[in-house]
């Protein structure tokens, strides 16, 4: 069933929600694997037909996962990166702006509710490690297109740099940039002083420019 057509606040519109945050709960701890659907519909109070009626199979769900937790992240990230397109033309994007649109909404997103909500940390985690054939189709189909916006942009302000030189970097950053959301408890332990907004700003800070410094080497 289209989420659209789900009229908003009905009791089938909180049966699907409890779905979807089952199933993210459940993939977040233990994997695609562990995402039964006999388990989902443990964790979230209905039937299977209630899966079946609004996902169709447990791909269709985990497709449904990532789309409801990270479409939204993707569009603020576009969206930021042609507000800064438009603010500087004719001229090229200056790098560490770039790497802010593309960080600042998925920081925002792990903080929007309460930084112990780790469960966002824990998909991405999940989805990076996670072995089923699939997801390397569930990645290419969120993140593929993403990706090529924002290596285009950072080519037209790194000119000097080759189209593989660009590719490599920006998975090296993508790459630290995930490591870092995923060990943000780490830092908690080091710096000695629970995670908050003014500290996860400050490791957006850092991130930002530990990133544009690495790209920018000859």
């Amino acid at each position: 069933m289209n989420p659209s057509q789900t009229p908003t606040g009905s009791v089938s519109d909180k049966t699907r929600q409890r779905i979807l945050q089952a199933a993210g709960k459940i993939f977040a701890q233990g994997g695609y694997r562990a995402m039964t659907l006999r388990e989902v519909t443990k964790e979230a109070g209905v039937n299977l037909a209630s899966v079946n009626y609004h996902f169709g199979s447990k791909s269709n769900l985990m497709r449904e996962l990532i789309h409801e937790r990270f479409e939204p992240i993707n569009q603020q990230r576009l969206k930021g990166l042609d507000q800064l397109v438009q603010k500087h033309a004719p001229a090229a994007v200056p790098l560490e702006a770039i790497f802010d649109a593309l960080f600042r909404p998925l920081f925002a997103g792990i903080g929007a509710n309460s930084v112990s909500d780790t469960t966002l940390v824990q998909i991405i985690g999940r989805m990076l490690t996670e072995p089923a054939d699939f997801m390397i189709h569930l990645h290419k189909e969120f993140f593929a297109e993403l990706s090529k916006r924002f290596m285009g942009e950072i080519q037209r302000t790194c000119p000097e740099l080759s189209q593989e030189q660009i590719q490599f970097r920006f998975f090296l950053s993508i790459s630290t940039m995930i490591g870092t959301i995923a060990g943000e408890v780490r830092l908690e332990i080091i710096s000695g002083s629970q995670l908050n907004s003014a500290i996860l700003d400050r490791i957006l800070e850092e991130l930002t420019n530990y990133v544009v410094a690495g790209f920018q080497q000859k």
